[in-house]
């Protein structure tokens, strides 16, 4: 009998989407009410998961204006988060690469979309503004008001080691008195050929230096985002440890309703 695993963050599936114009309220009930659960959910080794919205004042804040990420910064509304245990990647990558082509198989992958970013990510480290506040493998649980995404390119010439001390040292500098509780430090994983083709394939070269970075706000990100990604876009710039190459904060979904589906 193979050991129980204990309950801890160890990497990350991340999806970005975008629906066709006027299939927003049908791509939104297809995910929440299937894919979310038939594509990952029910495997073995996803423990957590949530779904953010974009609506258009949110979007409106992103920047820089050009990215490597999307030709166009206003795509990109239905985002879905998934936590899976540490030690566990193989298996649950390899799970979730035969369900989603069974999934094609059996006509279950929702309407016509474009798939912005989807991508697997190992968890690296964590920056936590309280001493005793939510663990990272609470947070898609824990009813936070918001969440945004903060795509950074390390520079050429440091150490992984610098980029963690660089940047943990920005965020610590944005994070105090502020509405964000936590960021977690995603690292890209390559995607494996078996993937579906329509999947967004990023070089080599940027996977070695791209991290993602999850910020999660206990107030309404419309509000209190700006100001915390001002004050680490100045933090990071003094370090000279990466580029910001995309920002954007989201909303959470109100499971069972078409909350903000009109705002996209």
């Amino acid at each position: 009998m193979s050991q129980i695993p204990d309950i801890k963050l160890g990497s990350v599936l991340i999806s970005l989407l975008e629906a066709e114009p006027g299939q927003e309220k049908a791509l939104h009930r297809w995910y929440e009410r299937d894919h979310f659960y038939s594509g990952c959910m029910v495997g073995a080794n996803f423990f957590s998961g949530r779904r953010y919205v974009a609506t258009r004042p949110l979007k409106a804040m992103r920047f820089p204006a050009q990215s490597p990420i999307t030709e166009d910064i206003s795509k990109g509304s239905f985002l879905t988060i998934y936590w899976m245990l540490e030690g566990r990647y193989e298996e649950a990558l390899d799970w979730s690469i035969q369900q989603v082509h069974q999934l094609h198989d059996q006509k279950r992958m929702g309407p016509t979309k474009t798939n912005i970013s989807s991508g697997f990510y190992r968890y690296d480290w964590g920056c936590f503004r309280d001493t005793d506040g939510v663990p990272a493998e609470l947070a898609l649980e824990h009813p936070y008001k918001g969440v945004a995404m903060t795509y950074i390119d390390s520079r050429e010439g440091g150490s992984r080691e610098d980029f963690q001390k660089q940047c943990t040292q920005a965020l610590e500098a944005a994070q105090a008195n502020s509405a964000c509780a936590m960021s977690l430090c995603l690292q890209t994983l390559p995607l494996p050929d078996s993937v579906p083709s329509y999947v967004p394939r990023t070089p080599e070269s940027i996977l070695r230096k791209r991290s993602v970075i999850v910020h999660f706000f206990e107030e309404d990100p419309g509000q209190c985002w700006p100001a915390f990604m001002a004050n680490f876009s100045r933090a990071l710039e003094k370090t000279k440890c990466a580029d910001i190459v995309l920002a954007a904060p989201f909303l959470p979904t109100v499971p069972g309703t078409d909350t903000y589906i009109d705002q996209l």
